[in-house]
């Protein structure tokens, strides 16, 4: 009876370890750009610090949902309010980070202390719903607006990354912060 009750241990002892293993390979794949389950140097929750001088933590993935994961202006402000950067921080991020252009489309983008997220050039939806742009470009919303029909977004393409204003019933990938 005491051998089975030995094995028995043995088998839910090595079954929990080999479930462990698989659960860590899995947080690991789970869309975080650096292989580590916070995300590379960010918090539980996959924000990454980037060494910036305001502090500010940038998801590390886009969110999903919206039509095709594109949210117009006024769709991202109100799904998610003071997570989504302002024109201020898209700006700190352009002027402090190192920006590589991936092969398949996107920058990897580099803090000063050497933790990085991508920004996938995801593409856009234009205002009649017309889908573009994936793998070429994408724009990220900011929570700034320009005026009543404008607002601010970081633009990423091959050539380069922007700060600039477009129509806000542009669809465009969210890319959120943690103060």
């Amino acid at each position: 009876m005491r051998r089975f009750f030995i094995l028995g241990a043995v088998f839910v002892f090595s079954m929990a370890m080999l479930m462990t293993a698989c659960k860590k390979d899995e947080v690991k794949n789970n869309g975080n750009n650096n292989g580590d389950s916070d995300g590379g140097g960010g918090t539980a929750a996959g924000y990454v610090d980037l060494g910036l001088p305001s502090g500010t933590k940038w998801k590390s993935v886009n969110e999903t949902g919206g039509y095709n994961g594109f949210y117009t202006y006024e769709e991202a402000v109100s799904a998610f309010g003071d997570k989504l950067p302002t024109k201020e921080q898209l700006e700190e991020l352009k002027v402090y980070c190192a920006w590589e252009w991936q092969n398949n489309g996107g920058y990897k983008v580099t803090g000063t202390n050497g933790n990085s997220i991508v920004l996938p050039a995801a593409g856009y939806r234009d205002c009649d719903g017309n889908l573009g742009g994936v793998g070429s470009y994408s724009h990220y919303w900011s929570s700034t607006s320009y005026n009543s029909d404008c607002a601010w977004f970081l633009g990423i393409h091959s050539g380069g990354v922007d700060v600039d204003w477009l129509d806000r019933c542009h669809g465009y990938p969210v890319r959120l912060v943690q103060d």
